[in-house]
């Protein structure tokens, strides 16, 4: 995908049992994604200048390098339900095989307001704090997936590449609905893809999880080509449109925002 910026250094996973993650221990690269400082300096235009000058950090390689998936490997899918200002948080821990290693809720505050295309300042700073709560439980994910938008943004910086660039992890972003255009016919049959696009370039794909349901939006979002960001998330969907990580986090997440507590769920704060 030209017009992006490509590392192609070897990419090296995160060992199982080691959290020293980069970008784990603070909340940024660049220190920028606090919750202070977004609620009390940044105006939706510097948010824009911000994913701008952010966006050459993300790293997208070709095909067939960067992340590939291996079935020990450890997901953590996450996302949220806001009830005003509280972010009530879902994290659902497995293998890719489909052995599951945890489910955790969490609660953080923001006064970061919604704003179409901006959404990654309101979600990415609880969902690294929900990450890195997670880890200090001992549990170390190889890759994140975030409800959400990776390159496939008008500015090539969603949620899912903020919370990719500032934990150094692995991201993909896979959402219900599109920021960009598409073109074409979806066939109906599981696995059909369209490529997304931006200025004429292919930033994520339409994905057909389950046949003859509606597609969802699919884009990488730091150290995953996009390929194998399809691939991954389709070999989550088991029967549902949503792959069932995101699926599982979001049923925590809506359960967590009604106080309702589930037996085996840990408690984060």
């Amino acid at each position: 995908m030209s017009g992006l910026r490509v590392r192609l250094e070897p990419l090296k996973k995160p060992a199982r049992g080691n959290l020293n993650i980069p970008g784990l221990s603070r909340l940024s690269l660049t220190s920028r994604t606090d919750l202070q400082y977004f609620k009390s300096q940044m105006t939706p235009q510097e948010m824009e200048k911000e994913q701008i000058r952010l966006s050459p950090d993300v790293v997208i390689p070709p095909a067939g390098q960067g992340y590939s998936a291996s079935p020990d490997d450890v997901v953590f899918a996450l996302d949220i339900q806001y009830v005003g200002n509280t972010a009530f948080i879902g994290l659902h821990a497995q293998e890719l095989q489909g052995k599951v290693r945890g489910q955790f809720v969490g609660t953080f505050d923001t006064d970061v307001e919604y704003v179409p295309g901006l959404f990654a300042f309101r979600e990415a700073p609880p969902l690294l704090q929900m990450i890195k709560a997670t880890t200090a439980t001992g549990l170390v994910p190889q890759i994140l997936l975030v409800d959400g938008h990776g390159i496939a943004h008008p500015r090539r910086f969603g949620a899912a590449c903020l919370v990719g660039v500032s934990s150094g992890l692995p991201t993909i972003g896979c959402a219900k609905e599109t920021l960009l255009p598409f073109e074409g016919e979806l066939v109906s049959h599981r696995g059909g893809t369209l490529p997304v696009l931006l200025k004429g370039e292919q930033v994520g794909s339409v994905l057909r999880s389950q046949k003859d349901i509606r597609p969802v939006f699919v884009s990488p979002g730091h150290m995953i080509c996009l390929a194998e960001s399809e691939k991954v998330i389709l070999e989550l969907s088991s029967k549902y449109r949503v792959c069932d990580p995101l699926r599982f986090a979001d049923q925590l997440a809506r359960n967590h925002a009604r106080k309702e507590t589930i037996k085996g769920v840990q408690v984060l704060t």
